[in-house]
């Protein structure tokens, strides 16, 4: 198998629709007013500074 450059856009969107996905078998739902709290917040921005 061939190894492929895939965009940071392209790896985003398959993420957010893997989560979505998961998230409607588990039958999981986030409230609308969910907010982050500040350790995540920070976790997800190292994890984008790294793309």
């Amino acid at each position: 198998m061939n190894k492929r450059t895939v965009s940071a856009t392209t790896r985003r969107h398959f993420v957010v629709r893997s989560t979505r996905a998961s998230a409607r078998l588990e039958q999981r739902v986030v409230p609308a007013d969910h907010v982050r709290s500040t350790k995540v917040e920070k976790f997800v921005e190292a994890q984008r500074a790294k793309d």
